[in-house]
């Protein structure tokens, strides 16, 4: 008995198709599908506590921004003739006071006036705060303060700063008299999200190790089983029923259940190939394949079928059965037939049946065979001389022997399984049959017996001389025979 219990995967026996195609384990799969799971949910961890909150706190920025400006910047501006001017201590006072603000630093103010042309003198900047986010335009702005309000005015997207562009409007008055451009700092909130994403990157790494580490060790659990049932269906194919799953088999899960049931599997297979090979001793190989490939016994109905015969006799059986006793009677008969059988099935032909001490062989059923009157007769041309050859041992050792006489026909028959439904056996029969069995009783021991169809089919390779015409019960023309006495010798040397 063999037990699975290994890492590796026997390919012996697997289809092609499947060793060509690049294998990718279940267990990486499993921890693949882990880790993919880990990211997700850390994905989604990170937008519901990190991402929309800061967005939300932007809003949250752009919305007090409004409102001051709403509120503190209407008073600042200016009626004149020419129309409304923003009074830059107004936005001076706004981006110097909104640090005050909780949640809100503006950095700067750029005023632009309906035809949207930038107000140099009426925009401020903030040059401290200015300078905690981006010092080389802080440095600018010390020394060249037009020149700075200019480069910021051009909107290029700078870490740490976000642009909010507010309509500036007169009360009473519909049409905007041009629009204020705040420069608000995100610098506390950036930090904020990035020290949050690195927390959550962190807590994202350890996670995926230990669920990487997890899933692996789980699904060694779980593929180890497999690996070792497809190592175990690989010997079952090589004809090993013994292996066993020890370890899954003690599993209460789905593993377990499959490795029982696997085991049961192969006790019926066992069974079965037991069946196989007790049925081959009572009937023949062809037969007992062809009986267990149908899927039901009565399938194997009748069907006529060009057969050749042979019959065989051992000739004075019943005075020597008289002489022995029935331990050495039955002794004496399977020593012959050991003969019988391995010179029929080494020439292709079945041993339908054993009757007393009689045999009948035949080629052509179930399965067709090529040449079958030559195989035939080969084949009693062998028997004759390896019977010969025993009985002279038999002699030597002080034991009976006998001698054996072969009658063999060829023609049609119905071959198929005769019987009633609890008892079935498969053979030919017909009036071929009836013939091979005649000559059988014409024949001598020692000798081969054939009829004319068979002559006919053999007379160029063998030695044959004429009988005399049997007159046979039911004909109504004498049979002719044909007496065998061996290969002729071109032949023999030839082969």
């Amino acid at each position: 008995m063999h037990t699975v219990n290994g890492e590796g995967l026997h390919t012996q026996g697997l289809p092609s198709d499947a060793a060509t195609v690049r294998r990718f384990p279940l267990r990486l799969k499993i921890a693949g599908f882990a880790a993919a799971l880990v990211v997700l949910a850390t994905g989604l961890l990170a937008l519901f506590t990190v991402i929309l909150p800061w967005r939300a706190k932007l809003r949250q920025q752009e919305t007090i921004a409004r409102s001051l400006v709403q509120t503190a910047l209407p008073m600042g501006i200016e009626m004149r003739a020419d129309g409304a001017r923003v009074d830059p201590m107004g936005v001076r006072a706004l981006v110097a006071n909104s640090s005050k603000v909780q949640g809100l630093e503006i950095v700067y103010a750029l005023v632009r006036d309906v035809q949207d042309n930038l107000d140099t003198a009426a925009s401020s900047v903030n040059v401290n705060m200015l300078q905690r986010i981006n010092e080389p335009v802080a440095k600018l702005c010390i020394t060249d303060r037009p020149r700075c309000i200019e480069v910021l005015a051009l909107g290029r997207k700078q870490a740490g700063i976000r642009q909010l562009a507010i309509k500036l409007a007169v009360q009473n008055r519909s049409e905007p008299i041009g629009r204020l451009v705040l420069g608000i700092s995100t610098q506390t909130i950036d930090l904020e999200l990035r020290r949050s994403l690195q927390r959550d990157a962190a807590v994202l790494l350890a996670t995926l190790l230990l669920a990487v580490v997890g899933a692996l060790w789980m699904a060694r659990r779980i593929a180890q089983p497999l690996t070792d049932l497809s190592s175990a269906m690989g010997r079952v194919q090589q004809g090993d029923f013994d292996v066993r799953m020890a370890q899954s088999r003690q599993r209460n899960d789905e593993v377990g259940d499959l490795a029982r049931a696997f085991e049961a599997m192969t006790d019926g297979l066992k069974d079965r190939e037991r069946l196989r090979g007790t049925l081959g001793r009572y009937v023949s190989d062809p037969v007992a394949e062809r009986i267990l490939s149908e899927e039901s016994d009565l399938m194997l109905r009748g069907e006529v079928r060009t057969v050749t015969v042979m019959f065989l006799d051992v000739r004075g059986f019943t005075g020597i059965s008289e002489q022995l006793k029935p331990g050495e009677v039955v002794a004496l008969l399977n020593e012959y037939f050991d003969v019988v059988v391995d010179r029929v099935t080494a020439n292709g032909g079945t041993v339908n049946k054993f009757i007393g001490d009689a045999a009948m062989c035949i080629w052509g059923a179930p399965a067709p065979a090529p040449q079958a009157e030559r195989s035939a007769v080969a084949c009693a041309l062998q028997i004759q001389e390896a019977v010969s050859r025993l009985s002279a041992d038999r002699r030597r050792r002080g034991l009976t022997s006998v001698g054996i006489g072969i009658g063999i026909n060829a023609g049609e028959a119905v071959a198929g399984n005769l019987g009633a439904a609890r008892r079935l056996e498969y053979t030919v029969i017909g009036d071929a049959v009836n013939i091979a069995q005649r000559l059988e009783s014409q024949a001598q021991a020692g000798e081969v017996l054939v009829s004319q169809g068979v002559y006919e089919k053999v007379s160029d390779w063998v030695d044959a001389s004429p009988r005399e015409p049997v007159k046979l019960k039911g004909k109504s023309q004498p049979l002719h025979l044909w007496l065998v006495t061996g290969a002729k010798a071109a032949k023999t040397e030839a082969a």
